[in-house]
Parts: C-alpha cells; sequence; structure tokens
C-alpha cells in the first residue's frame, strides 16, 4: 500500500516508531464500516504507529494531512485521509474542513489523530463542535483503551 502526501513533498513510506500502539486499534480500524470517520487519541509521540497501522489497514489511496501546517485535502474523496494533530487546525481551516466533509466523503474514511482531548477544546469554544462531531462519530482513545460510538 502507498501512501500519498498531500504537501509537494516527496512520497516515502513511513517507519514505525518505538511507540507501540494497542493491541486492539488493528482490529478496530478493520472492523468499522469503511467510510466511517475515526477519531484515534493517542500520546504525544505516538501519530507514526498509529499512521502505520492505518496505511496498513486503510483503503488506498492512504493521504496524509501533516498538521500543524496549512490543510491540504486530497483531489478526489477515495480511499483513506489521516489527519495528523486536528487540535492544532485554526478556526478557518476547521471552517473549510467542515465544509469539505459536509458536501459528502464519497468513498473517503477520515481518521483523525490527536493527543488533546477535543471535547475541552469544543466546551472552550476552541474548536467546532460540528467538526468535532463529524470526526468523531467514533472514537478510540490509546491513552485509557476506551472507544465510543
Amino acid at each position: 500500500m502507498r501512501l500519498l502526501v498531500t504537501r509537494r513533498a516527496p512520497v516515502r513510506p513511513l517507519r514505525t516508531a518505538l511507540v507501540a500502539t494497542d493491541n486492539l486499534l488493528p482490529l478496530w480500524l478493520a472492523g468499522q464500516r469503511p467510510r466511517q470517520s475515526l477519531l484515534v487519541r493517542c500520546r504525544r509521540g505516538g501519530f507514526i504507529s498509529v499512521a502505520s497501522e492505518v496505511v496498513n489497514a486503510g483503503n488506498p489511496p492512504v493521504w496524509l494531512c501533516p498538521l500543524p501546517g496549512p490543510l491540504h485535502l486530497p483531489p478526489t474523496k477515495e480511499g483513506t485521509l489521516l489527519l495528523n494533530d486536528v487540535a492544532t487546525l485554526t478556526f478557518a481551516d476547521q471552517i473549510a474542513l467542515y465544509d469539505w466533509l459536509c458536501a459528502g466523503t464519497g468513498e473517503l474514511r477520515v481518521i483523525s489523530v490527536t493527543a488533546t482531548l477535543l471535547a475541552g477544546l469544543v466546551a472552550r469554544g476552541e474548536f467546532l463542535e460540528g467538526l468535532f462531531r463529524r470526526l468523531g462519530a467514533v472514537q478510540f482513545d490509546l491513552t485509557t483503551g476506551e472507544c465510543s460510538a
């Protein structure tokens, strides 16, 4: 499976980090509906391990949007979109992503990863509640092992 980077950087395979993911994450990723949006909370530094699991279990192509930084969305709504550190999205990028998702996801599965509790950001008005609900239709917390849908 190949990983497509949405910036104009060269495509390169992800190397796994020493940080291990939960043993249930691969089964959990594979067991969800193909177009189900997933929000994964992990410890800081755990993104590479989660990304490795997504590359193995995600529908190709796998698109990576590294955050913080500019929001670059894939040209097609097919495969898997992996958003790193969604808590760092600017308010303008939150609105843009929400509008883009509201137009339909087609055959795209969106997997968002963060080390921050987004519910706390929503409560403080720092993250759009509608975007939180759309990204977190199913949530998996690797810091506690909890899953909610």
